[in-house]
């Protein structure tokens, strides 16, 4: 009895992770074998969500490993999750300046009119630093003037 009682909580496990009914991330758009996007919320749309992803793609044409994405919209601000390992991203003090790249090339590029985040996450979507509009125009005016 116990076993087949183990045997069922085992199962019952592996639907509810594989289901994702704790926390889903997401509808998830497809946009080629390295890049999918996820829309959280109906604020955004698919064809939105496409924009994004297919810049990406083919900013990244010659990706090798699958990129992750989330985009949110709150307020008028589209937040862009990315999947970046922690701990690569700690030990290569570089990214700093690749990432802030990346947010602007964005903004630029698929939001012009609209702000624009930049969120690294784990691969649950978990945040853990976040590149803003706001912080880039701080980052300039706080900067030391090299004119005299």
């Amino acid at each position: 009895m116990k076993k087949n009682f183990f045997l069922f909580i085992i199962a019952l496990a592996v639907v509810v992770v594989s289901c994702n009914l704790f926390g889903s991330y997401g509808k998830k758009i497809t946009i080629s074998d390295k890049v999918e996007v996820y829309i959280k919320g109906d604020s955004v749309s698919e064809e939105v969500a496409k924009k994004l992803g297919t810049y990406l793609d083919t900013t990244w044409k010659d990706l090798t490993n699958k990129r992750s994405f989330q985009l949110t919209k709150e307020n008028g601000v589209y937040n862009v999750h990315m999947v970046v390992d922690e701990k690569t991203f700690k030990e290569d003090a570089s990214l700093e300046v690749s990432f802030m790249a990346l947010r602007l090339l964005i903004a630029m590029n698929v939001f012009p009119d609209s702000k624009v985040n930049l969120v690294l996450t784990d691969n649950t979507f978990k945040p853990y630093k976040t590149y803003s509009e706001d912080a880039a125009t701080e980052a300039e005016e706080t900067a030391p003037s090299t004119t005299k």
